[in-house]
């Protein structure tokens, strides 16, 4: 280096000339050396009074003089360097220690310098950071930065599923995902049976009423898909359920007057018409239990009442009163009769007696057990006459006594056969309401029980309807049919009609759904792993286009390593007195000058080309300049 430079550095004043001596100065051929140009800091520091400036004229070795003659000045400088190669040779320029290397990011490494013009190079990825805000400051950084909650196929994936749920902003588009399949019951893919299995079993069931193409066989079809789709319990119970009906209409008979009456009674009871009144017949029959006991207590007693009005109860209460009163000792009179005598004698006119004496002990008792097997007979007559069974008054005990042991036989017939006929329809009430056989009659009933049997008893039968009642039962799988999805409601109820190509039509509309199903769920979840990130979410269903997330999703993990970058960057303290332009990032706290540059044409962002320049003649000039800035702390 020059003496000259390094005067130039030290801020040491240059003579113009050299000293003489008086001798010389009379000697007319002197040689007058060329005086030495100023400093360039002291010349950048008179005209700084005026403003800013553009300083040109130097080349390298210079302009450090002129930023080392300014700090040895006093004044706080610091230099701007439009690139990080430039800052690295201002920096050795000026002694100083180079800058160390960061981990930044994942793709984001180097000095702050570096990793500012990094940033800077990549504008494009700044849209998370402006979203988002950046990365939280109390986050120590780490090797690899924040990892991104979803990749980039997955959040184009999102996307994807957001635009077919959602359609186009503002709702329109078509939408190819119905969002209430989210809480749709479906059947998982391994409880299908294939469509030619269901065929093969359909036909199993359909042969035992005819070979295929019969009139017979499909009359019965719906009835056989019925009892062949029943739960897996209630085709357990099926076939003893059929059996027990078979046996009960067996025992009704099928001849006289008595089966007549109860088959008509069976369907009025099966068809709701007569229900209150058979539950009342069964109540009355219930008291002819007591006829055998009360038989016996009559004797020899021929009782028949020939008034209406007699509340016969009431009128065996009186008899056995009376009896009780002769047993404690009491005795007939007269005259001063008893209250119980009195109120015996009072009945007696209205009651036809025979072959005992009222007014004894033993036949005060006859006559009271033979009046309530008339109240028997009269609760019976009673609660048969709605069922159309006309019941009279027997003359003679015996056809009483024969005659209601007959009714409460009969009716427990009915009873047996009503009661086995409500276990079958408890075995049915599992099928839809569309579907299930009737039986409001003894012929529907019996067209059940000739189906069912003809199921139960043929083995590769009774196998095939059990295997098909399984598979409803997992498809529906406790479901209510306003939880299933519409498809699984037609493939349901296609095969309980034994519909072999509805079924397949169905099977093919399940998967479909299955398939929507499953994107939505995906969607939720990936939508869940951007929770944290509620402003992210909202962004994406403000707007899914191509045209703006395309882009995003090609520098995805980029943008959240600016985000974190950029977080990192606004912790670190100015690395020393030379920064990059894009590293500045506004921070100009303690610096009375900056010096930018050097540079050519371009100007850096941020910054504006003063107006004065200031050409310091007499150095050596390779055409760059600098700008030299006062700031407000100068």
């Amino acid at each position: 280096m020059t003496a000259m430079a390094e005067r130039s550095r030290t801020g040491d004043d240059v003579p113009g000339t050299a000293e003489t001596s008086g001798a010389d100065l009379a000697a007319p051929t002197a040689a007058v050396r060329p005086s030495a140009p100023p400093p360039p800091h002291r010349t950048v520091l008179e005209r700084l009074e005026d403003g800013p400036l553009v300083v040109t004229g130097l080349d390298d070795e210079h302009r450090t003089a002129l930023v080392e003659g300014l700090r040895g000045a006093g004044r706080r400088v610091r230099v701007v360097a439009p690139t990080p190669e430039l800052a690295r040779r201002w920096r050795a320029a000026l002694g100083e220690e180079p800058l160390g290397s960061h981990r930044v990011a994942a793709g984001v490494v180097g000095s702050v310098e570096d990793i500012a013009e990094q940033l800077a190079a990549h504008p494009e990825d700044g849209w998370l950071t402006g979203l988002l805000g950046p990365d939280d400051p109390l986050d120590p950084p780490t090797a690899t930065g924040p990892t991104p909650p979803l990749d980039a196929a997955d959040l184009a994936a999102l996307r994807r599923l957001l635009h077919a749920e959602h359609g186009e902003p503002g709702g329109g588009g078509v939408r190819s995902l119905d969002p209430a399949r989210r809480h749709q019951v479906l059947p998982p893919p391994a409880e299908l049976p294939p469509e030619p299995h269901v065929d093969q079993l359909a036909a199993e069931l359909l042969d035992v009423v005819g070979p295929a193409g019969s009139p017979a066989r499909e009359a019965a079809r719906p009835l056989i898909a019925a009892l062949a789709c029943l739960p897996p319990d209630a085709a357990v119970a099926l076939g003893p359920a059929l059996l027990r009906i078979d046996a009960a209409v067996v025992a009704l008979g099928r001849g006289g007057e008595d089966a007549a009456w109860a088959r008509a009674t069976i369907d009025a009871v099966l068809d709701g018409r007569a229900a209150p009144s058979w539950a009342r017949a069964t109540a009355a029959l219930t008291a002819v239990d007591r006829v055998p006991e009360l038989d016996r207590g009559s004797g020899a007693a021929q009782v028949r009442v020939t008034d209406d009005a007699v509340d016969l109860e009431a009128a065996a209460a009186t008899f056995d009163a009376l009896a009780a009163n002769l047993a404690a000792g009491g005795s007939l009179r007269r005259m001063f009769k008893s209250e119980e005598q009195r109120a015996v004698e009072a009945l007696l006119p209205s009651l036809a007696v025979n072959r005992v004496d009222p007014l004894t002990i033993e036949g005060a008792r006859a006559v009271a057990h033979h009046l309530r097997l008339r109240h028997v007979e009269a609760g019976v007559a009673a609660a048969l006459a709605p069922l159309g069974r006309v019941v009279r008054p027997a003359e003679q005990r015996a056809i009483l006594v024969h005659r209601l042991l007959s009714l409460r036989e009969i009716g427990r017939r009915v009873a047996d056969v009503l009661d086995a006929v409500g276990v079958l329809r408890g075995l049915l009430v599992g099928l839809p309401a569309e579907v299930r056989p009737a039986t409001d009659s003894l012929p529907a009933v019996g067209r059940v029980v000739a189906t069912g049997r003809r199921l139960t008893s043929r083995p590769s039968a009774d196998l095939a309807r059990r295997e098909l009642g399984d598979v409803v039962a997992r498809l529906q799988d406790g479901a209510l049919p306003a939880e299933q999805a519409p498809e699984l409601r037609a493939l349901l109820a296609a095969l309980l009609r034994l519909d072999v190509d509805a079924y397949a039509a169905a099977a093919d509309a399940v998967d479909d759904a299955r398939a929507e199903q499953r994107d939505l769920l995906r969607s939720d979840r990936l939508a869940a792993r951007l929770a944290e990130w509620p402003a992210l979410l909202e962004a994406l269903d403000a707007d899914t286009s191509d045209e703006t997330w395309a882009p995003r999703e090609s520098r995805w993990s980029q943008a959240w390593s600016h985000r974190r970058a950029v977080a990192w960057l606004a912790r670190q303290e100015p690395p020393d007195a030379v920064v990059t332009v894009p590293s500045l990032v506004g921070d100009r706290s303690g610096v009375g000058l900056l010096v930018v540059g050097p540079l050519r044409d371009e100007v850096p962002p941020g910054f504006e080309v003063p107006e004065r320049v200031a050409d310091l003649p007499g150095f050596p000039d390779d055409g760059l300049r600098l700008l030299v800035l006062p700031t407000t702390a100068a």
